[in-house]
C-alpha cells in the first residue's frame, strides 16, 4: 500500500503511461482518506493518498527503492522503452541471479523491475 502525493496523478499515470488497468477507489469521508488500486496482470498494486509521507521519503537526494518481480522482462523491457518512460538503470544481467532495469514513478519511486535469471 503504498503512498502517493496525488492519487488522480497517480492512477492516470499508472494506467495511461506504464498500462495497468484501474480497479477500483475508496474514499473515506470520515478519516479524509482515499485509496485506489490499478492492476497489470497478475500484479496488483494498492496507493493511498498521502503526500505529507511520499514527499519526504522521495526527495532529489534519496528515492525508495521498490522491486517488481516479472518473467518477460525483455518484452516489458521494450514496451516501456516505446512508451517514452525514462530509463534509470538499462537492462543488465547481474552476477547475483537477476536481470533488470529501473526506472523512477510520478511519486520519485525508483522502480527496478527484475527477472530472475538462471546462474551456472
Amino acid at each position: 500500500h503504498l503512498p502517493v502525493s496525488n492519487l488522480r496523478q497517480t492512477l492516470d499515470y499508472y494506467r495511461n503511461t506504464l498500462g495497468f488497468e484501474e480497479e477500483w477507489t475508496w474514499v473515506n469521508k470520515e478519516e479524509r482518506t482515499l485509496d485506489s488500486g490499478v492492476r497489470r496482470g497478475d500484479m496488483w498494486l494498492l496507493f493511498g493518498e498521502d503526500p505529507g509521507f511520499t514527499n519526504p521519503i522521495n526527495t532529489g537526494s534519496h528515492r525508495l527503492s521498490i522491486m517488481w518481480f516479472v518473467d518477460n522482462i525483455g518484452q516489458i523491457f521494450d514496451e516501456f522503452r516505446s512508451r517514452d518512460i525514462v530509463i534509470e538503470a538499462p537492462l543488465n544481467t547481474h552476477a547475483y541471479g537477476l536481470r533488470e532495469f529501473a526506472f523512477v514513478d510520478i511519486n520519485g519511486y525508483y522502480i527496478r523491475i527484475a527477472e530472475t535469471v538462471q546462474r551456472d
